[in-house]
């Protein structure tokens, strides 16, 4: 049994009534929240290659109103 796949155009994901995901980004953007990671490149228990990496999501607003340098 194939399986049939559409499409949807802007049109439909901005008119759609589940708002959900758009009012979970509001949210953090309104907030701010940062996301924090790291990756470790290890071979044969020799540390390769680190990669670190800090984002501030944030409103230009709320990072204005904070203090945060322009």
């Amino acid at each position: 049994m194939p399986l049939e796949l559409e499409m949807a155009t802007a049109e439909d994901a901005i008119g759609s009534s589940d708002r959900r995901l758009v009012d979970l980004v509001d949210g953090l953007l309104h907030h701010g929240v940062v996301i924090r990671g790291e990756l470790w490149l290890t071979v044969a228990d020799v540390d390769l290659v680190f990669l670190g990496i800090d984002l501030l999501l944030a409103a230009p607003h709320k990072m204005r109103a904070s203090g945060a340098p322009q």
